[in-house]
């Protein structure tokens, strides 16, 4: 059996720093928590995290490096996220609006499975991370395929919690948006902070 390369440590503390701190993917679970619950906001946590993971293998073979080599094309990357959050920001503003008669939830929906996962090539942040875990906690020594299995085993077991986070603290803020108008006032909020992800997306 070979033996490990991998500096487990160092890439536990990585991976808790990364996936609890601030980003596109917390800043939309959290919004999706407090608008739809936690049940609903699963499917798409669990598709950051599968997104995450091919992002991951990708990596491993060269594209996750190429893409941080190559200026045009991760300025590229950085115009498409930041079109793909606008586009969002302006679904939460379409949401907003009062709506006669609906005492629920939001009346939209959350971000499916797939579209969380297919927002992951689009994710600056997430591609760094990817990056990072298939190159940098493995010493003088390639990463097998093992290495990088327990990698992206350790990343998901710490990232999941991490954003759950997230998704429970919106979601626990939801019975402070049962009048209309606090809810209305939390979704204007959440488009103008995901405008300025964008924003910062471009100029970072």
């Amino acid at each position: 059996m070979t033996s490990l390369s991998l500096a487990i440590g160092p890439l536990a503390l990585f991976a808790f720093i990364a996936s609890i701190t601030p980003g596109p993917n917390n800043l939309l679970l959290m919004r999706s928590g407090a608008s739809f619950g936690i049940q609903r906001s699963l499917w798409p946590l669990f598709g950051v995290q599968c997104g995450f993971a091919a992002l991951v293998l990708l990596s491993h073979v060269g594209v996750g490096a190429l893409l941080l080599a190559l200026p045009a094309a991760f300025v590229a990357l950085r115009w498409a996220c930041s079109v793909y959050l606008l586009w969002l920001a302006w679904l939460i503003l379409r949401d907003s609006k009062p709506r006669t008669g609906t005492t629920e939830q939001s009346a939209g929906r959350p971000m499916r499975f797939v579209e969380a996962m297919l927002f992951q090539p689009l994710n600056p942040k997430a591609w760094m991370m990817a990056t990072t875990v298939a190159s940098a906690f493995y010493g003088e020594h390639a990463p097998g395929g093992a290495d990088l299995a327990v990698a992206t085993a350790i990343c998901l077991c710490i990232g999941g919690p991490c954003m759950l986070i997230w998704v429970v603290w919106g979601a626990s803020i939801d019975h402070l948006l049962r009048r209309p108008g606090l809810r209305q006032g939390f979704n204007i909020a959440m488009a103008l902070l995901v405008v300025a992800t964008a924003v910062w997306m471009l100029y970072t």
